[in-house]
């Protein structure tokens, strides 16, 4: 059975909707220690949950959470929860509604996934407004906004920031807005490393299966020449950690032609390896190129500075402001969502101030944004900060003991 077949929900039966949640389940959740079993598993018998059933009938009227298919319904159900779960009660009774709030939240999950999949398979050219968009990043309007302004002015960005930031996410909502729909197909992602070339990104001779050698367009020429196909459509093409590739290896001529003013047939130039008779290249102006790059791994070299003339740098910080807050309250407390974020805005400002250290080191804020497993909000916590928050502290105080130590204090207290 395809993909398409099993996620898509439209006109299915309630029944049928749990069977695609129980494979969604399995096959996305398969190391999961919850979720061994997917189908006798508790989160795909929360149409058996009384509670559950009362919230449907409720707000929906219906009686059975598998008619409800809109991720945004089912949101309701846990802002609901959550706001039980506020109001205080016996231990039990707290830890069993966290626990459906978890199952409800998983089933979000599954229904946004279900919805992504749609889009992808059906090729969907739905209007993009960032406004409208309940999935939107945590930056301001205004911010936003200037970002697709400038993109569509420089043609070439690059977003610069901490890790955790959600750079690569961004990147894609401004690829939306700056084409004016989800169209998918006229956005193209590659990540960088140190191996990548020029004749991955651009053109080489490779070998075949006979053995011989030929001519072959890499990713980023294809992507212009599918572009100039459609001159009236606007593509962007996104490369995520920029700055791991040797930049000027990898871009050769096209540090010229990617410049905002030389995007016509007037400046193509003959790529290194083309043949005689071939047609010279230039990048359309309808080719825009969003990098994503992280400011905390030591390991990269600076930018090249020819390369940092071309593309307008937009700093990403992290966001702890309302729309975060009101993200999270969907499933935390309130008291522990303003808890969080007051450690971790008292973190990060002792990481803006140090000499050694500096804002492009600070905490961001996707590390907070996997809330479908939460079942108890303190070990959730305690878990990010074991795992991930205080391994990464390390690394950037790797001089300075005493400093990780109280950064680390601040965050288990």
């Amino acid at each position: 059975m395809s993909k398409q077949s099993i996620y898509k929900l439209d006109g299915k039966s309630p029944e049928e909707v749990k069977k695609s949640f129980v494979h969604y389940m399995g096959d996305k959740n398969a190391t999961s220690k919850q979720i061994k079993d997917a189908a006798n598993s508790r989160y795909a018998k929360i149409d058996a949950i009384g509670l559950v059933c009362e919230l449907c009938q409720k707000h929906f009227k219906v009686n059975n959470v598998f008619k409800v298919i809109d991720a945004g319904k089912i949101s309701i159900v846990s802002k609901a929860l959550t706001t039980l779960i506020n109001a205080g009660g016996e231990e039990g009774v707290i830890k069993e509604l966290k626990n459906i709030r978890s199952y409800i939240n998983k089933y979000r999950d599954f229904l946004t996934y279900c919805a992504n999949l749609s889009e992808e398979f059906l090729d969907s050219t739905t209007p993009y407004d960032f406004i409208n968009d309940p999935d939107k990043p945590f930056i301001t309007e205004e911010i936003f906004n200037e970002i697709v302004e400038l993109l569509f002015r420089k043609k070439n960005i690059i977003l610069q920031g901490a890790p955790g930031v959600g750079k690569t996410f961004l990147a894609k909502k401004i690829a939306y807005q700056l084409i004016g729909m989800k169209k998918d197909k006229n956005i193209e992602t590659v990540q960088f490393h140190q191996s990548y070339s020029y004749e991955d990104f651009i053109q080489g001779i490779r070998p075949t299966t006979s053995g011989e050698f030929i001519i072959r367009n890499g990713i980023f020429y294809n992507f212009c020449e599918k572009a100039k196909e459609q001159p009236e459509d606007t593509f962007v093409f996104i490369i995520d950690e920029i700055n791991r590739g040797n930049l000027s290896k990898i871009f050769g001529e096209l540090l010229m032609l990617i410049e905002y003013d030389k995007r016509s047939p007037r400046y193509a130039l003959k790529l290194t390896y083309s043949e005689e008779d071939s047609n010279r290249f230039y990048v359309p102006e309808n080719v825009y190129i969003i990098g994503c790059m992280n400011t905390a791994d030591r390991s990269i070299a600076i930018v090249d500075y020819a390369l940092r003339r071309r593309f307008a740098f937009c700093d990403i910080k992290p966001e702890f402001g309302e729309s975060f807050k009101n993200y999270l309250g969907t499933t935390l407390s309130k008291e522990f969502v303003n808890e969080l974020c007051l450690k971790i805005n008292r973190v990060n400002d002792i990481i803006c101030a140090s000499s050694t250290l500096g804002k492009g080191l600070e905490i961001g804020h996707s590390y907070f944004c996997q809330l479908s497993s939460v079942e108890d909000e303190r070990e959730w916590w305690q878990s990010i900060c074991k795992f991930e928050l205080f391994p990464y502290l390390r690394e950037i105080c790797f001089d300075n003991e005493e400093l990780c130590d109280e950064l680390c204090q601040i965050l288990r207290n």
